[in-house]
């Protein structure tokens, strides 16, 4: 019999006394003078005062009553509130809260108040942020307060102190510690740590890396740009606030430049040591003129490229503006790529289309864009991402401070060194699975243990080249999150082979970053390249016609008893495959009625998980059909994915295609069009005998579908 698990009543205060103390044994002389003294004070409050404080910091109001604050496990709250005041926590609101507070009411209460104070010129058919506005504007501070008794509501002090200890220990800007409540509740698995490590190493490195992170927070919520003054803002002394400057920067000059303000966005851009500033600033001096001030910009990138998308970058525009090529290098790339031609139900799925043809050729294709690097990079890396002392920062971190402020490389140096020369050696796959054997299914933020991952690393390092793979995580040390993305659809392997290749469809552009991952394999030593995909209608399509009996209609809660599946080509039935499948459940008696299956019959029969493997390879490379296709796609889809596996594939439905090119009928169902048409159907609503009769309808609709 399953617990429910019960906090304590006072779990938010353990919760922040624990954050509290954390960051306090964790940084030490990083805490500033504002930060010890808010520690001193608050420790010094009763157990009341503080529960008070921070269930008013834990709550998205600004403002609040006595009445907000009716708790049971709190008692007297007048007195606590008097001496929360007392102590400098809370503070009477004041004019610049009014706005804030007009908000936290709602517009019925807006309007009653407003009438009942006599304000006078507002209409109560606006909508609430006409109505704030309005009254803000209309009404002096000490009218709203008379109007609305705005005073005596009470604000909570130290916010801006608050915020930066929360930044401290998350890393991130946090509002609250749902995340300690999520983890008592079982919600969250953190893994206890013996060391934890300082994610700064200065007071003016945290505090600029909070400043800026809540400055960009501003902008994203609807601050005007302009109402940013730089030259408030502090030094960013390291990299990772750097960056964080760099985003600022190329934020303001975007604002600027939309406005045509070419001069403000090129002063703002030139403080900035980023690409993107870099490149907009190249664009706008192009554009008016300054010709030999580009050139040279470019030519510096060239000398000292940043990364591969400067460099992509800095030859292309020079090429086509100073060498007079008429076309960019994305351009010239996708002209220059093969190309093959699929039919037009795979439109929408040229990942599919093009996994088939390779298929075909003998390879194994896998997905692998955003997923297959990071993944061995955690596995190769592991020991020092994750179990190192100090990998981590807190208990919630699911990636590691040294990756997200690019300092892995450096504090990490000899262990990395030492591993990349095992991988030129060729000892990668011993690394990876050592990984498995350790730490298999244990929690991070780089990659997800799927059940085909051990064996989609193994096929993959054994056919790679291992100076390539040194290549690669060798640059990945340096810059993780920078490299993280942008890498080709599908990787394919072959005996010895492996390959990559990235899918472009009808329409589709190569991006930049595209184009530096595609080149960055091609100088470690990979074969990788650009496919394009071409629609047609082709009649040498294979189908695989599909049909489920199940326990009821709804794929997510219900199970499948029966799947037949008819492969059909050149509108001939070549294959079939059937089984009844053992739904782990009762039948209900409505659909035995209905199907004539019994839980006697399924419950000799295999489980799904038996024929999973079966059923997959007969569904490859085939357009999947059915009778109101989606039905049956959604339950084979929710039986493999409770297996943690992924079903996809094009879509073809005979009853929308009878609709389509046979209109006119009363009823579309598959009984009906079969008698309608003289199609054999014996066992009504048994998988096999309605997967053979909608195979005839499928031929139906592709007499009328390829004549078209």
């Amino acid at each position: 019999m399953s617990r429910t698990l019960v906090l304590p009543p006072t779990y938010y205060r353990d919760h922040f006394v624990e954050m509290t103390g954390f960051v306090a044994r964790l940084y030490g002389d990083v805490l500033g003078e504002a930060e010890r003294a808010f520690l001193k004070q608050f420790a010094a409050l009763d157990d009341d005062a503080q529960c008070l404080f921070v269930r008013m910091c834990n709550r998205k109001k600004q403002a609040f009553t006595a009445a907000d604050l009716s708790y049971t496990e709190i008692g007297g709250v007048e007195g606590g509130l008097e001496r929360l005041k007392a102590a400098g926590f809370i503070r009477p609101a004041q004019a610049e809260d009014f706005r804030h507070c007009l908000n936290e009411l709602s517009k019925t209460d807006l309007v009653a108040q407003a009438r009942q104070g006599g304000v006078e010129g507002f209409k109560a058919s606006w909508a609430k942020p006409e109505l704030v506005e309005w009254l803000v504007q209309a009404l002096e501070p000490d009218e709203l307060d008379t109007v609305f008794g705005l005073s005596q509501l009470v604000v909570p002090c130290h916010k801006e102190t608050l915020g930066f200890l929360l930044y401290l220990y998350f890393g991130r800007l946090n509002d609250n510690l749902l995340s300690f409540t999520l983890r008592d509740l079982g919600v969250v698995s953190v893994k206890a740590r013996e060391a934890y490590t300082a994610r700064f190493d200065s007071i003016d490195e945290a505090r600029a890396g909070f400043v800026y992170s809540h400055t960009l927070r501003r902008l994203r919520h609807g601050e005007h740009p302009e109402r940013i003054d730089l030259d408030a803002l502090p030094p960013a002394p390291t990299e990772f606030s750097q960056g964080l400057r760099n985003d600022l920067l190329f934020q303001l000059g975007q604002h600027h430049e939309k406005r045509g303000d070419g001069e403000q966005a090129l002063a703002l851009y030139g403080l900035s040591s980023a690409f993107d500033s870099q490149e907009r600033s190249v664009r706008l001096l192009y554009a008016r003129g300054d010709h030999e001030d580009v050139r040279a910009r470019l030519e510096a990138m060239l000398e000292a490229p940043d990364h591969d998308e400067a460099c992509l970058f800095a030859q292309d525009f020079l090429a086509r503006k100073f060498g007079k090529r008429r076309t960019s290098v994305f351009t010239d790339m996708l002209r220059a790529t093969t190309q093959i031609t699929v039919d037009e139900l795979y439109r929408g799925f040229p990942e599919a289309a093009a996994m088939h043809h390779f298929e075909a050729e003998g390879w194994s294709g896998h997905h692998s864009e955003n997923g297959l690097w990071p993944a061995l990079f955690g596995l190769v890396f592991w020991d020092e991402l994750f179990e190192g002392p100090g990998a981590l920062s807190c208990g919630f971190d699911a990636v590691p401070q040294t990756l997200k402020d690019r300092t892995f490389h450096v504090k990490f140096a000899d262990a990395i060194a030492h591993k990349l020369v095992g991988i030129a050696d060729g000892w990668v796959e011993d690394l990876i699975l050592r990984t498995f054997r350790r730490h298999e299914g244990a929690g991070n933020g780089l990659f997800y243990w799927d059940a085909g991952l051990r064996a989609r690393m193994q096929s993959f390092v054994r056919a790679a080249p291992p100076q390539a793979l040194h290549r690669i995580l060798s640059e990945m040390t340096k810059d993780f999150y920078a490299l993280r993305d942008g890498f080709p659809d599908l990787m394919l392997t072959r005996a010895d082979e492996v390959r990559f290749v990235e899918i472009k469809a009808e329409g589709d552009q190569i991006r930049r970053h595209q184009l530096a991952r595609l080149r960055l394999l091609q100088e470690a030593g990979f074969d990788a390249s650009i496919l394009k995909v071409a629609y047609r209608t082709d009649p040498d399509t294979t189908y695989v016609v599909v049909d489920v009996e199940t326990t009821g209609g709804r794929a997510v809660n219900d199970r499948v008893t029966e799947i037949a599946a008819v492969k059909v080509r050149g509108g001939k039935i070549i294959a079939e495959w059937s089984s009844l499948i053992n739904p782990e459940r009762r039948i209900p008696g409505y659909i035995t009625q209905l199907t004539g299956i019994t839980n006697e019959m399924v419950a000799g029969a295999p489980k799904f998980v038996e024929i999973a493997d079966d059923l997959a390879a007969f569904l490859s490379g085939a357009v999947f059909v059915a009778h109101n296709v989606n039905f049956d796609h959604s339950f084979i889809a929710s039986e493999y994915r409770r297996l943690e596996r992924r079903f996809h594939a094009p879509k073809l439905c005979t009853c929308a295609g009878m609709r389509k090119y046979y209109p006119g009928h009363g009823s579309y169902g598959l009984g009906p069009l079969s008698k309608e048409y003289g199609i054999r159907l014996e066992n009504h609503h048994r998988a096999l005998d309605d997967a053979r009769a909608a195979a005839e309808l499928l031929n139906l609709v592709n007499e009328k579908r390829l004549a078209a």
